[in-house]
């Protein structure tokens, strides 16, 4: 059909003029919905759209955040990993600081992003589809293996979402005045996938996922209300999981698992998202293969060069 190719050669033009975000967003946004509507209402689909589609992967984004790999303080990094043993042999009579939390996860996701750089992805253009699994085995198993409490998640089975992504937690002993509470972050390196103009317009209503043939909606990015959220968990690969949080995260994946013949389902009671989270812990689904040469453990502390304070 003349008007189906005269679509996507538009979104072509459009992939080839340097534009802001924002504005290639919107633009190509609307062309892929008017191709999908009217592909699915003359019931014809062109190859050259599947190449199209998947030559804009990382063209735009319908909320935009560059994830961010943190220049390390090793003396911080050592002197946290000690302060934690050694709460753990007395016991966890007390808790880390904040500053000891975070350092500790600004290390195991800028490990993951190093590792996704040395396989030759540019974490900064690259949407990262696809890479889930691995981001999740690189931040969730170092702090497994130091000690720490976590969970290895899916989508599907939290958030009734069809398609594959993983993502995990970890939780902390937490020094809050007199008291040692539990705070508890989630972990998703990878998150900035959901959010690519090619998955995210109206038009995914109409159309079958590539790899499923299964009838779907947007992806989960379309749906997320709060742009903050989304850029903190994108810049920083970790999010504190308060009941609020899971429900951002959580009800964006769920929504983009309900097809429009199924739109009555938005109904449905409220669900509780930190919950199925927190009490939802799985395996690692990475071949271990897969992790050969990676650094998967905390760095070993050298007490003697950068002492214990």
């Amino acid at each position: 059909m003349d008007i189906l190719k005269d679509i996507l050669n538009a979104i072509m033009d459009v992939y080839n003029q340097d534009l802001d975000n924002e504005t290639k967003h919107n633009l190509l946004s609307s062309l892929w919905t008017k191709y999908y509507k009217l592909s699915s209402e003359f019931d014809v689909s062109l190859p050259f759209a599947y190449n199209l589609y998947l030559l804009g992967e990382n063209e735009s984004y319908i909320i935009y955040q560059e994830p961010e790999s943190k220049k390390i303080d090793r003396i911080e990094l050592d002197n946290a990993i000690n302060h934690y043993n050694d709460i753990k042999k007395n016991g966890f009579k007390e808790g880390l600081t904040f500053k000891e939390i975070e350092i500790l996860l600004d290390y195991s996701v800028s490990n993951a992003r190093s590792a996704f750089s040395s396989l030759g992805i540019d974490i900064k253009t690259n949407s990262l589809n696809g890479f889930c699994e691995l981001g999740q085995a690189l931040t969730i198993m170092p702090f497994e293996k130091l000690g720490f409490e976590v969970t290895k998640n899916s989508a599907s089975k939290c958030f009734d979402y069809p398609f594959n992504h993983v993502f995990g937690t970890v939780s902390f002993p937490y020094q809050d005045l007199e008291t040692v509470k539990t705070k508890t972050y989630l972990i998703d390196v990878t998150y900035r996938q959901f959010f690519t103009t090619n998955r995210c317009n109206e038009g995914r209503y109409y159309t079958e996922e590539e790899n499923t043939g299964l009838l779907m909606a947007p992806d989960p990015g379309y749906f997320v209300e709060d742009a903050l959220f989304a850029k903190t968990l994108m810049k920083e690969g970790y999010i504190e999981l308060t009941d609020e949080n899971a429900k951002k995260y959580g009800e964006a994946f769920y929504k983009a698992g309900i097809p429009l013949k199924d739109l009555d389902r938005k109904s449905m009671k409220q669900k509780d998202y930190y919950t199925q989270i927190i009490f939802d812990d799985e395996d690692y689904v990475v071949n271990r293969i897969e992790l050969e040469g990676m650094n998967l453990e905390f760095p070993i502390v050298d007490r003697e060069k950068y002492g214990k304070n």
